[in-house]
């Protein structure tokens, strides 16, 4: 606990800079050895500033008391790289944060996990949100963990597709672990920390500063033994944590997308330049069925499964039969308490998009009331909005 308080301070002075607090570990060894050096051992450290001089000069302990009463009250875990439970796989890469906030039910050790990255563009099409979401739930239903930002777009279909089917998943946030953003995303995030863990290296009441994201993209890709790029325009996040996936010797893995659409560009010129083409979860999973065998024997069951329903499917006579098949089941535990006409429109939303307007015909409600209904199923996960107000019934 005591080294802990050093470990906060440090990181504090030197603003989560990792390079710099590498460069000084590599000199004092400890954060301890850190703090009770004077002035004059600092100078001549690469990378150094002298603001981050005169910040390693200050040696009062009361921001990092501070913080560590925060977390205490809001029940906030604070791992470092001397924390039992540290991810080794961060420790390993060329710049690790050194200090994690961790919101979890409870302590959770995934060094013996395949962990897998699901990112992509915010800007998601009907196509990329169905992939990531599909793709998201075969690999929890396999037993792998789930991990992302938590942005709009691919990353909470991602996410969203693993709670679903009830596995682990990671929360990756470029703001405190106790702040929520985006702020539609809150009873998601409340469902990570039940079942996973939602980490970030910002202390508690950090703002998602636009900054922030590029640089937590490291601790994404760090993480997991590959990146999976579902949908991305030429340039973005998701291109970046891809490349940084590659600097950390991480595999990258990309969906293929319509050749004449814009956000297919990333993804596509990814698999041109040798990234691993994916079509499925077990596209994914063959890479480490030597290491991970019972994963990779339950993703050919659910890949098995998945063809038979299609056939069963495709055997049907007639279109009417077809409409009778269940749509893919949501968590159970989200339609609990519906209104009247919260169920009316889950009830008329399907997988494909039905615009507003259409939604207002079926249901036979006023425009006032669908809109306060979409409102809170949108809320509390039930369904998404697409573009032009088009909606769509999560899987």
């Amino acid at each position: 606990m005591t080294e802990l308080k050093y470990w906060l301070w440090l990181t504090l002075a030197l603003r989560q800079k990792s390079r710099k607090i590498t460069a000084l570990l590599e000199h004092f060894e400890n954060p301890v050895k850190i703090y009770q050096a004077k002035k004059k051992a600092f100078r001549g450290i690469e990378g150094l500033s002298q603001n981050d001089i005169v910040a390693l000069c200050d040696k009062s302990l009361y921001a990092a008391e501070s913080v560590m009463a925060e977390c205490m009250e809001k029940g906030i875990r604070i791992m470092t790289p001397d924390s039992p439970y540290y991810p080794r796989a961060l420790a390993n890469i060329f710049d690790p944060p050194y200090v994690l906030y961790v919101k979890s039910k409870e302590r959770r050790d995934f060094n013996q996990e395949l962990m897998i990255a699901m990112v992509g563009t915010r800007k998601m099409t009907t196509y990329g949100r169905a992939v990531a979401m599909k793709i998201g739930y075969d690999l929890a239903s396999a037993g792998v963990t789930v991990v992302s930002g938590m942005a709009r777009g691919i990353d909470g279909a991602s996410l969203a597709g693993a709670l679903n089917a009830g596995g682990k998943t990671i929360a990756v946030l470029g703001c405190g672990v106790d702040v929520v953003y985006p702020p539609e995303h809150k009873d998601m995030m409340n469902q990570i920390a039940q079942s996973g863990m939602v980490i970030s290296e910002y202390p508690p009441g950090s703002k998602p500063l636009g900054s922030h994201f590029p640089v937590r993209n490291r601790i994404i890709s760090g993480l997991c033994a590959g990146t999976v790029v579902v949908e991305s325009p030429e340039s973005g996040g998701s291109l970046i944590t891809a490349n940084l996936a590659l600097e950390q010797n991480r595999d990258v893995f990309a969906v293929p997308g319509n050749i004449n659409h814009p956000l297919s560009d990333g993804t596509n010129e990814l698999i041109r330049q040798g990234a691993h083409l994916v079509t499925s979860a077990l596209d994914i999973i063959s890479e480490y069925r030597e290491e991970y065998v019972s994963i990779f024997e339950r993703a050919i069951q659910i890949k098995q499964e998945i063809t038979e329903k299609a056939e069963d499917y495709q055997d049907m006579p007639n279109e009417a039969e077809k409409e009778q098949m269940p749509l893919p089941s949501v968590n159970s535990e989200s339609y609990k308490d519906l209104s009247e006409n919260e169920r009316r429109i889950t009830d008329c939303l399907s997988l494909s998009p039905s615009h507003v307007d259409t939604i207002t015909e079926k249901t036979g409600l006023s425009i006032q009331e669908v809109n306060a209904a979409l409102t809170l199923l949108e809320m509390k996960g039930i369904i998404s909005q697409l573009a032009g107000r088009h909606y769509i019934l999560n899987q």
